[in-house]
């Protein structure tokens, strides 16, 4: 009884959210800050801004420090993620923060703070594989073949036992997005078991739902550190 009104409840929320972000989303479209922008955008088509100083320069000698930088950038976020404490399964820190009280009411919960930087380096890890994929057409490489400073698909052809770094790329943001997914998941029961006057069944199957998704925002994490020890070997 408490999981399906739970389920009720959650379903009810995420609706009322949906249609509140669909309403917003339509006043947007229609007020004039967005045709601005449509029409600025339209306008880079015929009158891109172009750095006057590398318009001239082949683009295989533009691109690689600019891929370069989003590697650092990628790199460097990584390299401040708990990635020691987040490589033993189990260890409890995703739950544990999930669980924390904030310090003071209208601060975020201390679950978003320790996820953000993940989501950080989300979003850094899709630059750099955007700017992988833009080098590899630079340089029409075969597939499996490295393009100059360390770029390109990686691997080294049918031989090699581990496989390109594009699709090692795209396996360690495949672990972000499930961890961006649980991490939203929990929020969302979390909140929901915060509805005044709320049944106490109702709450203890949110609670349940809330430290599941805890854990899976732990997995997601264990398995990104391990992807990510291959692609740093890789990048190295």
């Amino acid at each position: 009884m408490g999981a399906a009104r739970a389920g009720a409840l959650l379903e009810r929320q995420l609706t009322l959210a949906r249609t509140r972000a669909h309403t917003a989303a339509l006043e947007a479209l229609g007020s004039s800050r967005f045709h601005a922008v449509a029409d600025t955008v339209a306008l880079l088509a015929s009158d891109a801004p172009l750095d006057e100083a590398n318009a001239a320069r082949p683009a295989g000698q533009v691109l690689p420090p600019l891929a370069e930088l989003a590697n650092r950038r990628l790199a460097e976020a990584v390299e401040a993620l708990p990635l020691i404490r987040a490589g033993h399964p189990y260890n409890a820190e995703a739950l544990v923060h999930g669980l924390a009280a904030t310090s003071a009411a209208d601060a975020p919960p201390a679950s978003e703070r320790q996820d953000a930087p993940w989501h950080q380096v989300r979003h850094l890890l899709r630059l750099r594989r955007y700017a992988l994929e833009v080098l590899d057409q630079v340089w029409q490489q075969p597939d499996g073949a490295d393009g100059p400073g360390g770029f390109g698909p990686g691997g080294s052809g049918p031989a090699d036992a581990e496989p390109p770094l594009s699709v090692r790329l795209l396996a360690a943001g495949q672990a972000l997005e499930r961890h961006r997914d649980a991490a939203e998941a929990a929020a969302a029961a979390a909140a929901a078991a915060r509805t005044p006057r709320i049944a106490p069944a109702t709450a203890y199957a949110l609670g349940v739902l809330h430290a599941d998704q805890r854990h899976e925002v732990e997995a997601a994490r264990f398995a990104f550190g391990r992807i990510w020890r291959r692609v740093a070997t890789r990048s190295s």
